[in-house]
């Protein structure tokens, strides 16, 4: 067993590898040579890897599996989805199982895994996100290493209590349009004042609006291309893929953010080197999330409007509301049309649209009302 350098680079330059030995399904050592490696460093954990599943593919560090598995889902997931299940890996199921090693690990630390977590104040739809993670992790073993069972299968997922009330301000949280004018009133920035209204005015998920370019705002035809979106690893790691469901849109933009657009283009084309190929927003780099979160913040408190502040995702909620409002001013009453219609606009299913919104249309009390008075 040894570390070796080829004397060839592959184009990415990689040129390390490692040489053992591993039995044949006769039970007879065959030498081993890998893949060739960036670092020494890299061939060397390969190794030590290789080593560990050959020689006891079960009694192995939990962190190892983890590691393995998290790799997998890169390979056969969206970047944005790898990213997440290692953030959360990181912070919700590292730190109380790395230190044993998977066939280790009892029912018992599960459950008080799944309590401490349950303590904090988290979602259940979020808990269970964790939930999925752990669960993939120790099926991953069962499957590849000869794990007899999965624990945490047996302790079942999150559940709610059933005697929780929930409030029905804290089910969706959104702004109105007067909120929103308020809010938008003491924006001092181009920059800022284009990106909210965009988000307000088109319901783009934050990595989307992130990810746009010049050559997605279509002026002529009143339209923003959504066909793909931004996934930070890092401040200077990132990622541009495919949108979250895989579909491309296009979405219509009214008069007042279209006009915002060409106020803001007007003077980000004074730059010299300016280029179609820039972030809308941003210029040769996209906003960080920080500086989003930072600033948004910072409008909500300078418009005095702290108690209804919401998360970027929740401008996305604000644009459906908007839009019910409005279907209903017009005396529209058809839910199963306007979902239709938003579907396409907001990148989600009719049925998704339908569970998260439907409750916002106050034809449908009003209905069963009538029907309940005409008895």
């Amino acid at each position: 067993m040894a570390i070796y350098k080829d004397h060839t680079k592959t184009k990415d330059g990689r040129q390390w590898y490692f040489k053992v030995y591993k039995k044949d399904f006769e039970g007879n050592s065959k030498p081993y040579k890998s893949k060739r490696y960036l670092t020494k460093k890299e061939a060397q954990d390969a190794e030590a890897l290789f080593i560990l599943k050959r020689d006891n593919p079960v009694h192995k560090p939990f962190k190892i599996v983890a590691k393995e598995y998290l790799d997998n889902i890169y390979k056969i997931r969206k970047e944005s989805t790898g990213y997440s299940y290692e953030k959360d890996y990181n912070l919700h199921i590292k730190p109380y199982f790395e230190k044993f090693n998977i066939d280790e690990i009892t029912i018992s630390q599960v459950r008080e895994w799944k309590d401490t977590l349950e303590k904090k104040d988290y979602s259940i739809k979020y808990l269970n996100g964790f939930y999925n993670i752990l669960n993939g992790i120790f099926n991953y073993g069962v499957k590849y290493y000869g794990l007899p069972k999965n624990p945490i299968q047996t302790i079942g997922r999150f559940e709610k209590r059933n005697d929780d009330i929930i409030e029905s301000d804290t089910k969706l949280r959104y702004i109105t349009l007067e909120q929103f004018n308020q809010f938008i009133e003491v924006v001092d920035s181009i920059l800022w004042k284009a990106f909210f209204t965009t988000l307000f005015y088109t319901g783009v998920r934050k990595g989307e609006a992130q990810a746009l370019t010049w050559k997605d705002i279509d002026f002529n035809n009143d339209e923003i291309i959504i066909n793909k979106t931004l996934t930070i690893k890092s401040n200077d790691n990132y990622k541009i893929t495919t949108t979250k469901n895989y579909i491309n849109r296009k979405i219509k933009m009214s008069k007042t953010l279209k006009e915002i657009l060409i106020e803001y283009k007007n003077q980000i084309m004074h730059y010299k080197d300016f280029s179609n190929d820039w972030f809308v927003f941003g210029n040769t780099r996209f906003l960080s999330q920080t500086s989003i979160d930072r600033y948004k913040h910072f409008y909500f408190q300078k418009a005095n409007l702290e108690k209804e502040e919401i998360t970027i995702h929740e401008f996305r909620h604000s644009h459906v509301s908007l839009l019910i409002n409005e279907y209903v001013k017009l005396g529209q009453t058809d839910t199963a049309k306007f979902f239709l219609m938003m579907s396409n606009r907001m990148g989600h299913s009719i049925q998704v649209m339908q569970t998260t919104y439907m409750h916002l249309f106050p034809t449908i009390q009003n209905e069963i009302v009538d029907m309940l008075n005409n008895l």
